[in-house]
């Protein structure tokens, strides 16, 4: 580097001006830099290029290094503090069933076996087969029908009240 009395001078061939602008020397040595003047640091940016040697797939390694800022990564769980997460029938299918205080509108949907598109005439529909299967006066002989027709019911009336509030 070229210094005139604890100045930089700009690094260019045959100038004489202030260096006032930092720039690295090369692509391998990106904290060792030399200073040019305002002049010559325009012309310097216009023709650096990082990848100019590089071709396209070391290119994609260095964009794939950046996203991690170039930090090692392994897969999850590949680490020596690796927990087995198994679980062998630990959840029973009543657990991934809707829970009618927690979301109203997937447990209603559920008792009557439709959709999230569905229209209001399926909805009808099919509370009418529902309820012909489980109205108590049916005697189906199906186990708690009269506490399966009072949620059939309370769905239908949510999913109802829910289409007149959308529209």
């Amino acid at each position: 580097m070229n210094q005139k009395d604890n100045f930089q001078v700009c690094n260019h061939q045959n100038c004489s001006n202030d260096g006032l602008y930092k720039a690295p020397l090369h692509k391998l040595a990106l904290n060792t830099y030399q200073w040019f003047c305002l002049e010559h640091i325009k012309a310097f940016n216009k023709s650096w290029d990082f990848h100019k040697e590089m071709d396209i797939d070391e290119i994609e390694l260095e964009i794939r290094r950046d996203s991690t800022w170039r930090r090692p990564t392994r897969p999850f769980g590949s680490g020596t503090k690796f927990i087995n997460f198994e679980f062998e029938n630990q959840f029973n299918d009543s657990s991934s069933k809707a829970n009618k205080k927690t979301n109203k509108l997937i447990w209603s949907l559920e008792q009557l076996d439709l959709s999230i598109k569905s229209t209001v005439e399926e909805i009808k529909k099919n509370y009418k087969n529902l309820a012909k299967r489980y109205h108590p006066d049916a005697k189906s002989g199906i186990k708690n029908s009269d506490e399966k027709f009072r949620d059939l019911v309370e769905a239908y009336t949510y999913l109802m009240d829910y289409h007149k509030k959308v529209k």
